[in-house]
C-alpha cells in the first residue's frame, strides 16, 4: 500500500485534509473513509487495517473491502515520475506584462514606504524612453502595462501616457497602483479614454486614525473625496491595504468602510522589512491568519471578494496533478525602473544584484538573451531541498520569490509567509468542504470543484502553473465560469466547428427552428429526445445555449406544459430568444422562458421541474457536487434527470485539462465514470442508467458521450402507504437478484435489492430495470439474460488419434457451449477422465466435457471453421489483420471459442504480410495454418501460453525462416511471441477467442515493421456480437466493449426502446448509501 504511505494528513478546522505532494493532490474523506485510512497507515498491511477498522466500527469486512479497493481505484496511479523542476515544463513565450515604476516622485512620504519615495526624490523615467520601451513590449506580446512609483499620477502627462498605450492595440489593458489623492484632478482625462481597460489599485491602510498615521495628517479624508468622486463618475477601482501591526487589527473593518466606499474587490500587501517599512511593523503569521479569516467573513456578507484568496483558489481548486512552481517573474513579466534598468519583478526594483540590463541593449534582446532572467528560469522549488518539503508545497507555489529574497537572498525558501498561504489553502479546501454532507468515500476531492484554468499559451505542457506577484494579482473575474462564458459567447457570434455534437439533434429538424440555431447547438448527445417529456410536464434545460433543446421540448410537452432555459452566457440567450420568437409563431403557443443563472444556484423555486435536461454543460460547472444538489432542489418528488456528457475512464492529462480551448469544448474536465456516481448519490438521486459511444480523442485520450438518467424519490405518505399495499395485494410479483458489482441498488419505489440476495419485486417494476437483475424462474434459473457460454473441447492427452468424420453436410449444431447440444461445458483441474468423441469415436483423456457427458476432440470441432481459414487466408486480398479476422469470424461456421482461432491468427499475418508487398508463397500461409491448427485448445489455462501468441510466434518464424539452429532469427521469433504473449497476459480476465485473437493481431501490426520489416495495418474495427453470450466476458474492462454491437433502442427508465441511434449500450451500476 505504497499509494497510502505518500499521503499526508493534515487536520484544518476540526476536518482532515489529506495531501498526496509527490502528484500533487488532496482530498478531505468522509469521518468514516478518514477511520479506514488512518487504520491503513497505522497498520501498513491491509488485512490488518481491515481488520482494525472493521473491530472499532463493529462492521462486516466486506463493505470496508470494497471501499478499500475504490480508495486504492481512485487515488494509486503509480509513483508519479520525480519532478525536475519548472524548466522541463515551461518554454519561454511571449512577454505579457510588463511594470514601470515611472518615478521615486510621490505626493507623499509614507512611514511604510517600500521604496523610500517622497516629494524629494526625483528620479524619473525619460517620456520618450517610456514609449519606446512600450512599442518594444507591445512587439514582444505584452498586453498589460502596470504603472507604480512613487506615485504614478505625478509623473508628467500621465495621462497621455496611459492613452498612448491603450491606442496601441485594443487588447491592451493599463493597471495602476496609486494613492488616489490625484484621482479626482485627473477623473474627465481617465473617463474620455476607454476606462473598462484601465484598472485601478487605490491604497486604504486603515480607517481615519491608522491611515493618517501612516500616510500623513488629513490623506484619509482626501482619499475618501477622491473615491466619491470616481465613484459617481463611473471609474472602478479596487482597494489595497499594506497589512502591518498598525491596522491588522482592523482588518474586518477596512474591509467594511471599502465597500461603504465603492470598491470592487479587497487586494492584502503583505509587510516587507525593506525600505521604510520595519520589523516592528510585520505581523506575526498566526495573527495575520485568524485577521484574515475573520475579514473574510465580513467580506462574504458584503459579497467583495479579497483577490489574494481569489488567486488561491485558482491554484486549491485546480485539477490533480496541477503543480504550481513559483510566480511568473522572468517567465512572462518585466519591471523597468525610473533610471532604465530591468529587474524581474517591481518589488526588487533597485535590488542591484538582480538587475537584468537596461533598456538600452533592447527589450527583446534582455528578454531572450539576459543572464540573470536565464538563472530565474532555470529556478525552481526543487533547489529549495529540505527547506521546501512541505506536503503543500505545489499548491501554494512554495513562496514569493520577491518576500524570499527579501529575508533569506535567495529566490527560494525564505518567504516568511508560506505558513500563511498553507494555512489560507487548507482553509479553502474546508470552508468548501463543509458545503457537503459527510457520506460516501470523500466530501471533496482536489478537481471536484474548478476555479479557473492556468494558462496554457505561455508554451506550458500544462502540468506546471505560476503564480503572480503579489503588487497586484488579479484584473478580471475568477468566478471558474469566466473562461467558459468567453469561449461560448465568442461561438454564439460565429458557428464554432470544434465543439462536435456527435448526435447532432437538430439535424432533419422541421423549419420551425431557425437554422442559426441550429449551427450553433452545441453538445454530445440528445438528452430530449432520451427523457421523452409528456404533454404537461416541466422540463429545465441547464445551460440551454442556442435553445435547440428547449424548442424540441416545447413540442413534447405541448401548450400545457413547460419550457425553462437556463444558461449563464448572455450572447447566447439573446440568440435563444430570437429564435423562439419564430418557433412559437410556428408553434402557436408560447411554453418557453429563457433566464441566465449558473448551474450551481439555478433560478428556480424549488420542486418546479418534472424533467431536468442538459447536453454537454455539466462536466463544465466547476462545482460539480453543488449542481447535483441544486438539480435535486429543483425536481419534483419522482422527477428525473437526462443529461448528455463527456465522459472518460482513465485520468486525463494535465495539459488538456487545463486548457482553456479544451475545457470549452467540454474535454478539459470529463466526468470520470468511478467518480459520477458518487456525486449522484450523495445529492440523494436513485438509480441511473447510461448510454455511451465514443465522443473523440485527443492526444491518445479517448472521450465518451455519455447519456446518463437519474430519479428522484417520491415522497410517499401513510395513506398511500395503505392504498399501496392494498393495490399491490393483487399484483404478479417476480423473484429477482441484483447482480452487483455495487453492493445495493435503490428501486424507484425506494426498495432496496442486496447484491446477491433474492428479492421479491413487482414484476413490472422489475422488468424496468433490465439487466441491472437477475429475473429468476420457478426452478432459480435466469430468465431475462441469455447466459449461454461456450468453449472448445481440449483434445487428448494421451492416445492416438483416428481420422476424423467428414460428411458433406455441417454437422457442427451450436456455435457456444458445447457443439453437439450447446449445454455449458465443465472444465476439471486434475488429469481429466477418460471419454469418445461424439463424432469420431475417438476415445481419449480429457478435462473437458458438457454437462451432458458430450465430448468432441479438436479435429472434429475445427473441422469446418478451419476450412474457413484456410479459404480467406489463401485466397483474400485484405491488407488489414483486423479486417482478415473480421471476414473468417462473421462466417456461420466459425465458433464464438476454439482452436481454430489458434490457426486463424498465423494465417492472418502471413496472409496480411504476402498482401502487403511480402515475398512468402501460399504453401507457407497454409503452413501457418496446420501448424496452429496442432495448438491444442485450452492451452490458455493448461499449457500456460495462450494459443494466439503461438500462432503469432508461428507467423513469425515463418516470416523470419527462423529454424533452432538459427541464433538471430530464433531470437527474434521467441521475442515476437514474448511480446504478443506479454501484452494478452494483461489482462486479467477468462479466455475468450475473440478478444485474444485480437489482441494477438493488433499487437503483430505494432510489432510488424520493426520485425519484418513491412508494416501490416490493423485499422479495421472489429464490433463483438458476443459479450451477451460469453459468460466470462469482462465487459468495459475489454478493449473491444466500446465498439460492441447492439440492437437497434435506448433506454428509458431501464427498458430497452426503439428509435436512438447510439452503438453502445452500458449501465452504470447503481448505488446505496454505503457505497
Amino acid at each position: 500500500m505504497q499509494w497510502v504511505t505518500r499521503l499526508h494528513r493534515i487536520e484544518h478546522a476540526g476536518m482532515p485534509v489529506y495531501i498526496d505532494q509527490e502528484k500533487p493532490d488532496w482530498f478531505v474523506p468522509s469521518t468514516r473513509t478518514d477511520e479506514l485510512l488512518r487504520a491503513c497507515q497505522k497498520h501498513g498491511n491491509p488485512a490488518a487495517a481491515l481488520v482494525a477498522f472493521c473491530n472499532n466500527r463493529h462492521e462486516e469486512p466486506d463493505q470496508a473491502g470494497r471501499d478499500l479497493r475504490r480508495l486504492e481505484y481512485l487515488l494509486d496511479r503509480g509513483t508519479p515520475p520525480p519532478y525536475q523542476g519548472r524548466r522541463h515544463h515551461l518554454r519561454l513565450g511571449p512577454l505579457k506584462e510588463i511594470w514601470f515604476h515611472l518615478t521615486d516622485t510621490c505626493n507623499l512620504s509614507c512611514v511604510h514606504c517600500l521604496f523610500s519615495a517622497s516629494p524629494s526624490k526625483k528620479e524619473t523615467i525619460e517620456r520618450e524612453q517610456l514609449h519606446d520601451a512600450i512599442d518594444q513590449a507591445t512587439a514582444l506580446g505584452s498586453h498589460l502595462f502596470y504603472f507604480t512609483g512613487g506615485e504614478p499620477f505625478v509623473y508628467p502627462d500621465f495621462c497621455q501616457t496611459i492613452q498612448y498605450v491603450l491606442q496601441q492595440d485594443p487588447a491592451h489593458h493599463v493597471a495602476i497602483l496609486t494613492n488616489g489623492l490625484l484621482l479626482e484632478e485627473h477623473l474627465a482625462e481617465l473617463m474620455a479614454m476607454d476606462h473598462e481597460r484601465i484598472h485601478l489599485q487605490v491604497s486604504l491602510d486603515g480607517l481615519q486614525e491608522e491611515h493618517d498615521f501612516l500616510r500623513g495628517r488629513n490623506t484619509y479624508s482626501r482619499l475618501c473625496e477622491n473615491l466619491q468622486a470616481a465613484v459617481k463618475a463611473g471609474l472602478a477601482f479596487t482597494i489595497s491595504v499594506a497589512v502591518n501591526n498598525d491596522n491588522v487589527g482592523r482588518l474586518d473593518k477596512i474591509a467594511r468602510q471599502a465597500h461603504a466606499l465603492g470598491a470592487g474587490g479587497l487586494h492584502l500587501m503583505y509587510h516587507f522589512v525593506r525600505g521604510k517599512g520595519t520589523s516592528g511593523q510585520f505581523v506575526p503569521v498566526v495573527r495575520l491568519f485568524s485577521q484574515i479569516v475573520k475579514t473574510t467573513e465580513v467580506c462574504r456578507e458584503l459579497g467583495m471578494k479579497i483577490d489574494n484568496l481569489e488567486a488561491m483558489k485558482a491554484q486549491v481548486f485546480a485539477v490533480p496533478g496541477s503543480r504550481f512552481d513559483l510566480t511568473n517573474m522572468a517567465w512572462e513579466s518585466l519591471a523597468v525602473a525610473p533610471d532604465g534598468i530591468i529587474y524581474p519583478s517591481p518589488a526588487l526594483i533597485r535590488v542591484e544584484a538582480l538587475a537584468c540590463g537596461h533598456l538600452g541593449q533592447g527589450l527583446a534582446d534582455v528578454w531572450k538573451d539576459n543572464i540573470m532572467l536565464r538563472t530565474i528560469r532555470l529556478t525552481s522549488l526543487i533547489d529549495a531541498g529540505e527547506r521546501q518539503q512541505r506536503p503543500l508545497v505545489f499548491i501554494t507555489g512554495g513562496g514569493d520569490p520577491d518576500h524570499s529574497w527579501n529575508t533569506g537572498h535567495e529566490l527560494v525558501g525564505h518567504d516568511p509567509y508560506i505558513d500563511l498561504y498553507e494555512q489560507l489553502a487548507l482553509q479553502l479546501i474546508t470552508d468548501q468542504a463543509a458545503q457537503y454532507p459527510d457520506q460516501g468515500l470523500f466530501r471533496l476531492r482536489m478537481g471536484d470543484v474548478r476555479h479557473d484554468c492556468p494558462d496554457t499559451e505561455n508554451g506550458s505542457d500544462g502540468s506546471v502553473g505560476l503564480t503572480h506577484c503579489n503588487c497586484l494579482v488579479s484584473l478580471a473575474e475568477h468566478d471558474g465560469h469566466s473562461s467558459v462564458r468567453e469561449f461560448y459567447s465568442a461561438a454564439a457570434q460565429q458557428a464554432n466547428t470544434e465543439i462536435v455534437n456527435p448526435f447532432n439533434p437538430a439535424a432533419g429538424l422541421g423549419h420551425y427552428i431557425p437554422e442559426e440555431a441550429k449551427e450553433k447547438s452545441y453538445g454530445c448527445g440528445s438528452p430530449v429526445k432520451d427523457a421523452a417529456p409528456q404533454k404537461g410536464e416541466t422540463v429545465v434545460d441547464l445551460g440551454s445555449g442556442s435553445g435547440v433543446e428547449c424548442f424540441l421540448a416545447a413540442t413534447e410537452v405541448g401548450a400545457t406544459g413547460r419550457v425553462y432555459g437556463i444558461d449563464m452566457t448572455d450572447a447566447m440567450l439573446e440568440l435563444a430568444r430570437n429564435s423562439k420568437q419564430h418557433v412559437v409563431t410556428d408553434l402557436g403557443y408560447d411554453n418557453i422562458e429563457f433566464r441566465k443563472g449558473y448551474l450551481e444556484a439555478i433560478p428556480l423555486d424549488d420542486a418546479t421541474a418534472d424533467v431536468v435536461i442538459s447536453n454537454c454543460v455539466i462536466n463544465l460547472s466547476p462545482d460539480k457536487r453543488k449542481t447535483y444538489l441544486e438539480i435535486m432542489r429543483i425536481l419534483k418528488p419522482g422527477g428525473r434527470l437526462v443529461v448528455a456528457d463527456v465522459v472518460s475512464d482513465e485520468p486525463v492529462s494535465a495539459a488538456i485539462k487545463n486548457s482553456t480551448k479544451y475545457r470549452g469544448e467540454c474535454l478539459a474536465v470529463p466526468c470520470n465514470r468511478m467518480i459520477l456516481l458518487p456525486c449522484l448519490r450523495i445529492a440523494d438521486f436513485l438509480q441511473s442508467i447510461s448510454i455511451s459511444a465514443i465522443y473523440r480523442e485527443v492526444d491518445g485520450h479517448r472521450f465518451y458521450s455519455l447519456t446518463y438518467e437519474a430519479g428522484k424519490a417520491e415522497v410517499i405518505g401513510l395513506a398511500e402507504l395503505v392504498d399501496e399495499e392494498e393495490e399491490n395485494k393483487g399484483v404478479e410479483k417476480v423473484r429477482c437478484l441484483f447482480r452487483g458489482p455495487a453492493p445495493a441498488l435503490v428501486t424507484s419505489s425506494g426498495q432496496r435489492l442486496e447484491r446477491g440476495r433474492i428479492t421479491e419485486l413487482p414484476r413490472r417494476e422489475a422488468e424496468q430495470l433490465g439487466e441491472q437483475i437477475f429475473l429468476l424462474d420457478e426452478e432459480g434459473a435466469v430468465a431475462n439474460i441469455e447466459q449461454e457460454a461456450c468453449c472448445c473441447g481440449v483434445p487428448p492427452e494421451e492416445a492416438g488419434q483416428k481420422d476424423s468424420v467428414v460428411s458433406g453436410s455441417p454437422f457442427l449444431c451450436h456455435l457456444s457451449g458445447c457443439t453437439v447440444c450447446g449445454e455449458e461445458l465443465v472444465y476439471q483441474s486434475d488429469s481429466g477422465t477418460t471419454a469418445s468423441c461424439y463424432f469420431c469415436e475417438t476415445e481419449a483423456v480429457t478435462p473437458c466435457t458438457c454437462t451432458a457427458g458430450h465430448y468432441v476432440c479438436d479435429s472434429c470441432h475445427q473441422l469446418e471453421g478451419l476450412a474457413v481459414v484456410r479459404s480467406v487466408c489463401l485466397n483474400s486480398t485484405e491488407k488489414d489483420v483486423i479486417g482478415l479476422m473480421n471476414r473468417i469470424r462473421n462466417h456461420p461456421s466459425v465458433p464464438m471459442h476454439g482452436p481454430e482461432h489458434h490457426a486463424l491468427v498465423p494465417g492472418v499475418i502471413l496472409a496480411a504480410y504476402r498482401n502487403n508487398g511480402g515475398a512468402i508463397s501460399r504453401d507457407i500461409i497454409a503452413t501457418g495454418i496446420d501448424r496452429g491448427s496442432n495448438v491444442p485448445g485450452g492451452a490458455c489455462g493448461f499449457w500456460g501460453c495462450c494459443g494466439a501468441a503461438i500462432g503469432a510466434g508461428i507467423a513469425a518464424s515463418l516470416i523470419l525462416e527462423a529454424t533452432p539452429l538459427k541464433a538471430d532469427e530464433r531470437q527474434h521469433s521467441l521475442g515476437f511471441t514474448a511480446e504478443i504473449l506479454a501484452e494478452i497476459a494483461k489482462m486479467n480476465a477468462g479466455r475468450c477467442c475473440q478478444r485474444d485473437s485480437w489482441l494477438a493481431l493488433s499487437h503483430a501490426s505494432r510489432l510488424s515493421e520493426e520485425f519484418f520489416g513491412i508494416a501490416l495495418p490493423a485499422e479495421a474495427v472489429l464490433h463483438c456480437n458476443q459479450y451477451e453470450k460469453n459468460r466470462e466476458c469482462i465487459r468495459k474492462r475489454c478493449p473491444l466493449w466500446e465498439e460492441r454491437e447492439w440492437k437497434e433502442g435506448r433506454w428509458r427508465g431501464g427498458q430497452l426502446k426503439k428509435g436512438v441511434g447510439q452503438k453502445t449500450i452500458e449501465s452504470i451500476l447503481p448505488y446505496s448509501s454505503s457505497t
